[in-house]
């Protein structure tokens, strides 16, 4: 599936798993895609073609794929700075960015901003992700950054932020976007 600008796209909960909700500017609707793909019914939110595969959804772009986190909305990002966001409960937020130089990620301390405190720090191989605490508006946010190496000169970051109180379960879904970053296959570029 291919979306339009401005669009918002989420998986309807309860529903069959072909089933998303799409929004584009004033239009929404819920789309049953496996019966668009097939011809059985037509609509303009978004352009839809039989795929070759199948399992659990994911996200694809032009530099990577990854897992798409159920509760999670799938939206343009206005700045650009990201191929998507991810938007949860709560104004809880996930990116990704990149690739970017290494040398802007690592020590993956780098990624932390002024009023961020480090709560913790770790390491798998070359990877590395920070756990971040911070106060906005006298509310307490947690931040968790991954600096995973793409190529022997970049990295994506993968990014999650939430109010503590969302913290679990935001935590579990930027997990499965960082564990589950692919590349692109070459025929889907």
């Amino acid at each position: 599936m291919q979306p339009h600008a401005g669009y918002r796209i989420e998986r309807v909960a309860g529903g069959p798993e072909t089933t998303l909700r799409i929004a584009r500017g004033a239009a929404s609707g819920v789309i049953d895609l496996a019966a668009q793909a097939h011809g059985e019914v037509q609509s303009e939110l978004a352009e839809i073609s039989p795929g070759g595969r199948s399992g659990a959804w994911r996200i694809e772009t032009a530099a990577f794929a990854c897992g798409w986190p159920f509760g999670f909305a799938i939206v343009e990002d206005p700045d650009a700075l990201s191929a998507f966001l991810l938007v949860g409960p709560n104004d809880a937020m996930i990116w990704v960015a990149g690739p970017l130089a290494r040398t802007r990620a690592t020590p993956i301390e780098n990624l932390a901003d002024d009023g961020q405190t480090v709560r913790e720090v770790a390491a798998a191989g070359e990877d590395a992700r920070i756990d971040l605490d911070y106060t906005i508006d006298d509310e307490a946010w947690w931040q968790r950054r991954y600096a995973i190496v793409w190529t022997p000169g970049d990295v994506l970051v993968v990014s999650a932020q939430a109010r503590r109180t969302d913290e679990g379960a935001t935590r579990v879904a930027v997990d499965l976007v960082a564990q589950s970053l692919a590349h692109v296959p070459l025929e889907l570029q």
